[in-house]
């Protein structure tokens, strides 16, 4: 099993209504309990025009510890196959339910707001893509929430200053598209000035595209803050060479692969390995 990482990038919204900033106790929601309340039933949303679903998954059956919100993001897709030789072996075709397992941690710490997501095939190619739309689907549901929702992947450290040192002064274009911080104190400029547009400007998401004539002048810029952000799940940064070399940040999603050799899915044996798995990335 391939399990990829992401974030959860909560801003928090201006202006909100009294009745949707708190929680069924009377209590102003904090990024935590607001996210334990959205994750607690199960609920759909729409992605490339296909219906997923996210259910829970109760603890009482996994064993993790109710600090981690565990679910299933699952879809259903019509396999084809043919009847019976009997009934003719003629073509058709069932309904069936995939799933992939998806893992969060709400808590509010340093390395918080992490998310754990299998990767599998039959439910969707790319789990950065599905993850957006479920985060999109979050914020576009309750507008006047306390919470604007981004999700990116964490990437593998220094993959993009690696790719400009590689390509010095053969740059021409860098887009980035990044949520502004709520969990990283970073004290480098970019920080600050991404923490200045939230709290002065109610800004979410800055998104961003350098271009030039020629090359691209890397050295002296926010290029090496910025990518730090976005590595740990903060963003995305694409960019493009004169000779056409692309970089990608979703290209370099950080995953973990979890042997679950001799396991049958969701039984006790399936479940332990998967809390060992977690003790490593949460």
């Amino acid at each position: 099993m391939r399990v990829f990482l992401f974030r959860f990038s909560l801003k928090q919204r201006q202006q909100r209504e009294l009745f949707e900033r708190t929680d069924s106790q009377g209590q102003e929601y904090t990024r935590e309990t607001w996210l334990r309340e959205k994750f607690s039933k199960e609920f759909k949303f729409v992605h490339r025009s296909n219906e997923f679903f996210f259910v829970p998954e109760a603890s009482e059956i996994t064993g993790i510890p109710t600090r981690l919100i565990v679910g299933w993001v699952a879809r259903n897709r019509a396999m084809k196959e043919r009847t019976a030789p009997w009934d003719g072996l003629d073509p058709t075709e069932h309904e069936s339910w995939q799933a992939a397992l998806i893992m969060i941690d709400p808590t509010d710490h340093a390395d918080g707001q992490k998310v754990a997501m299998e990767s599998r095939p039959e439910v969707g190619n790319k789990p950065e893509a599905i993850l957006a739309s479920l985060a999109k689907h979050i914020s576009d549901e309750s507008p006047n929430g306390p919470f604007a929702v981004s999700a990116f992947p964490i990437t593998i450290a220094r993959s993009f200053m690696s790719f400009v040192e590689e390509n010095k002064d053969k740059i021409s274009s860098i887009t980035y598209d990044v949520a502004v911080p709520n969990m990283f104190n970073g004290t480098d400029d970019f920080s600050e000035e991404m923490r200045n547009l939230r709290d002065n400007a109610n800004i979410s998401r800055v998104k961003t595209n350098l271009s030039s004539e020629g090359v691209i002048t890397t050295e002296g810029t926010h290029l090496a803050e910025i990518a730090v952000h976005a590595e740990q799940g903060g963003g995305n940064i694409k960019a493009r060479t004169i000779d056409d070399k692309t970089y990608n940040s979703d290209d370099y999603a950080a995953s973990e692969d979890v042997d679950m050799e001799g396991t049958e899915p969701e039984t006790p044996s399936y479940w332990k390995k998967i809390r060992s798995f977690i003790d490593k990335i949460f």
